[in-house]
């Protein structure tokens, strides 16, 4: 009998430290680590805003909304989910080398798209891989305050003076979008206290507040002129004095995660979009939903030239012109993936929007007719 007890005390498990009870220890730590990140935000105030799905929860003034309450459509991310870049440092280009063999991983080399524009005399370019994790950029260049903003859902570009009704803004990503199209909010405003400050919304590719004080007042976005989508290689050997704004280090990864290669390519969208062009048209002007544009506006209205119609052109000549209402122009297409630069052949300013073939109707908003010219 005692015999059969001590066997059986023997044969008993007993949970110890070394026995496999810090496995229980160690997953309670992490528990309550995981707890205390979760309620961090909330107890500093730093909680997100928007819960993806409606759109009351993103705690936006739609009183004065311009457009119809059903096309806002909530992206499943809350507001700034994707945090704006603000008064980043720059380079000159020609250091760029150095840069990357200074730092790991590569941040910008010859085939890599970026944006370009002169801005107040200066050469500048924002690459697309960093505006990808960040989708706006609030920048000074030679100067001039400006925003720097991406739609990669539709590829779109727009660059414009960050003073809006003669005050300087910054802006990040609201968590919205219409027609597939990046909306932005003014998240600060210089001179106004954050707490009093009421945000509006923009839409990128209409160029305007559609929603918020702005939008009451009738605020408007001009794009800063000549801005394009090239390849870094050519935007730096057209202007070898150009600057370059410098990614956080902070989001490298998260540069390293994002990649819209596959959308491009695909036949579908991720989010709605209307109106939308019908097979019949898009098989008779050979174009797809997602192909690449260049939006311009001349005195005579809004334009659209097909990128692969003038790339396809461009193997036998990187260089050519072409007349549109009496406007000489001149498109150069670089080596390497489907961009061009456009520009008057006269040195007059001239107002482009890359876009996709699907946003168009936006670019030329509020629903201004847009006609498809051949190069």
């Amino acid at each position: 009998m005692n015999n059969d007890a001590n066997r059986s005390t023997r044969s008993s498990p007993t949970l110890t430290f070394a026995g496999g009870g810090w496995v229980i220890a160690l997953a309670g730590v992490l528990v309550a680590l995981l707890l205390g990140w979760s309620l961090l935000g909330p107890l500093l105030g730093r909680h997100p805003i928007g819960d993806g799905r409606t759109l009351e929860s993103y705690g936006f003034d739609l009183s004065t909304l311009l457009i119809d309450r059903k096309e806002l459509t909530p992206s499943g991310n809350p507001r700034g989910f994707l945090p704006s870049l603000d008064d980043p440092n720059h380079l000159r280009g020609a250091e760029i080398v150095v840069y990357n063999e200074q730092n790991r991983p590569k941040y910008l080399v010859t085939t890599d798209r970026v944006i370009g524009a002169v801005v107040n005399g200066q050469p500048h370019a924002w690459p697309l891989s960093m505006l990808n994790a960040h989708e706006v950029v609030n920048d000074t260049v030679a100067g001039i305050p400006v925003a720097a903003t991406y739609s990669p859902l539709c590829d779109a570009v727009l660059l414009f003076d960050r003073r809006v009704g003669g005050v300087a803004r910054a802006f990040e990503v609201s968590g919205l979008l219409v027609d597939s199209n990046l909306v932005f909010c003014d998240k600060s405003a210089e001179g106004v206290d954050a707490k009093s400050h009421v945000p509006s919304l923009f839409l990128q590719l209409e160029r305007r507040a559609i929603a918020g004080p702005l939008a009451a007042s009738g605020a408007v976005l001009e794009p800063l002129p000549g801005a394009c989508i090239t390849t870094w290689a050519d935007w730096l050997a057209l202007h070898p004095t150009t600057t370059v704004t410098l990614r956080d280090p902070a989001m490298i990864r998260r540069m390293k995660e994002i990649s819209y290669a596959r959308y491009f390519l695909g036949p579908n969208l991720e989010y709605p979009a209307a109106p939308l062009p019908s097979e019949a048209s898009l098989a008779a002007a050979a174009l797809r939903l997602k192909s690449p544009m260049i939006a311009f506006r001349l005195e005579s209205g809004w334009k659209a030239l097909p990128v692969e119609a003038v790339v396809a052109k461009a193997e036998s000549e990187r260089r050519h012109r072409f007349t549109v209402d009496g406007v000489e122009l001149e498109c150069h297409v670089p080596a390497g993936p489907a961009v061009a630069r456009l520009a008057r052949v006269d040195g007059a300013p001239l107002v482009t929007v890359p876009c996709l073939y699907f946003a168009l109707e936006s670019v030329a908003a509020p629903r201004e007719p847009f006609s498809l010219v051949a190069p």
